[in-house]
Parts: C-alpha cells; structure tokens; sequence
C-alpha cells in the first residue's frame, strides 16, 4: 500500500496531461464526498484516485453538482501553470540516478535479483533501467500493472474533476508545485531496498494492496479506508518516513493554506483518498481547526 502511495504523487503529473475528455454522469459509484462548513460558507471535500476502471467513468451527480456550487478546484498540483518540456525535465532530474550510480549499486544483491526476475516476466531487460532511482523503476511497472488489470487514467477521478473545472471554467489553486512533489523521494534513497521488497509483494497481491482500496473508495465506506490506512504503517522506519513525508506533513501545510480561504468562499477540493484518514487526516484536522463535517452522498 505503501507503494501505491508512492506511485500516485508519481504517477499524477503523468496522467493529468491531455484533459480534454467527456463528462457524464455516473450512478454506479458512490464515493464519500465531504461538506466542510465554517462561517456560512460550504465547501465540500473529495478524496481521488489517479486510475480507475470503467465503472469510473462519469462523476457522479452529486459530486458534478457540488463543483458547480463552488468558485475554486483546489488540487495537489496544476500541471497547467508548468508547460510539458519543463515539466519533463523536473521529473528527469529527481528520477535519475547521480552520475557513477546505477540501479544494481543501489540494491542489495537479494533484491536486484527479484527484480531482474520480475522484470523478466514482463519482458524487460534490466539495462532499460539501469540509471533510474529505485522509486522510478517501481512507477514503470506500477503502472503496466495497473494497466494490465483494467485501471486506466481516463477513468481517473482527479482528471475527471479536473475536466468539469475546467468546462465550468472555474479558477484553480495548487497546494503544491511539482517540484515540491518530486523532492519528497530525497529522503527515502536510505530506504531502497525495502521499498522493493514491499512493492513487489504488493504488485503480486493486487487484491489485497489495490483492488480493495478501489473498491471501498468506490462504496464511500470510510471506516474500511480508516482501517486500511492504520493497517498500511506499521512502525517501522520505512513506514514512519512515508506516513511522515507523503501524508502528514502535507496535511498539516494543506490546511494551514486552506483555513482562511475555506472561510471566504466555496471550494471543492480533490486530493488522493488516504489524505482524508488517520489520525493527522484532513478529516480530523479541519475538525480541529473548527469546520462542521457532513458526509453528503446520493
């Protein structure tokens, strides 16, 4: 689960290119969608996922008639504001390994050889990755897996709101940039081994690590998204360095940009699932701060 985290904020700049796509409702899902209430003024707060399958094309009604109601789309990163060749290079520099430093370096010999076994099942040479960061090598095939079970970007729910905003012509805010994005992986080069052995037992346990979260995302059943984010970190230190990074400091800055604005004038606000649960979640943390929480679904 962990990789999943790791490859969404990867995986989003990539898969929010090209937007332009049809927008129809869709009654067949049900995701949680959150009204935030604070000096009379409504927001409402949903939390995405970057690929879906068919039964994820269209937003549903309510979620569509929610954005309409709101005068900004906030989103982790605007891809907009950043043209594609700058945005290529920034993504370069953090997934490439530094000069004198290979993929086979920065294993041990136990892992680089269950990847290289992984790889060769999807019919690919390790030499194709030899100057990439371990965590850029587990978004590759992250991402023909996902691919590989039907999960698509077009069904994607950050896109598909992206794509309603954008008919609707309403403004954006980013809270974050992608280079703040990407210079979060500084810090996990220590962990490298470890996040190969985690994202391959995941990769080989889709049901457990991806189907699952989908589907309750999919019911709006928060309690089993609650539970499955106390089950994702376990204490140990790779676990502690991803909960840290990835969720709760951005949580934390998330809100502090978001308290006063939220006060002024209705938002709809679209970040990744699992920023909405655990202990320091947005949930909990916009509570904190004195916004009235109601889950509003069909």
């Amino acid at each position: 689960m962990r990789l999943f985290l790791i490859t969404r904020i990867l995986l989003l700049p990539i898969l929010l290119l090209g937007l332009t796509q049809p927008v129809f409702a869709n009654s067949n899902i049900n995701p949680s969608l959150w009204q935030i209430e604070k000096n009379g003024v409504t927001s409402y707060l949903v939390g995405t996922v970057h690929l879906g399958d068919q039964q994820m094309a269209g937003l549903p009604s309510y979620v569509k008639s929610a954005i309409e109601k709101t005068d900004k789309l906030v989103v982790e990163v605007d891809l907009s504001k950043v043209n594609p060749i700058e945005q290529q290079q920034v993504m370069m520099n953090y997934m490439m390994l530094p000069a004198g430093k290979t993929l086979q370096s920065e294993l041990s010999a136990k892992n680089y050889k269950a990847l290289s076994s992984y790889m060769a099942k999807l019919g690919l040479g390790m030499e194709l990755f030899q100057q990439m960061q371990p965590f850029a090598v587990m978004l590759q095939i992250t991402l023909m897996e996902y691919q590989k079970a039907g999960y698509q970007d077009s069904f994607g729910i950050d896109k598909q709101v992206m794509n309603v905003a954008q008919r609707l012509q309403i403004p954006i805010m980013q809270l974050e940039t992608l280079e703040q994005q990407m210079g979060m992986f500084k810090g996990f080069s220590k962990h490298n081994n470890k996040m190969i052995e985690d994202g391959l037992k995941e990769l080989a346990d889709m049901d457990k690590y991806f189907n699952r979260l989908i589907g309750n995302w999919k019911r709006g059943n928060d309690s089993a998204l609650e539970n499955y984010y106390r089950e994702t970190f376990t204490g140990d230190s790779y676990s502690a360095l991803t909960e840290k990074v990835l969720l709760t400091d951005r949580n934390n800055n998330w809100v502090d940009q978001l308290k006063a604005p939220l006060t002024k004038q209705p938002h709809f606000i679209a970040v990744g699932a699992l920023h909405l649960y655990g202990p320091q979640g947005l949930l909990k943390l916009l509570e904190k701060e004195g916004f009235k929480l109601s889950k509003k679904n069909k």
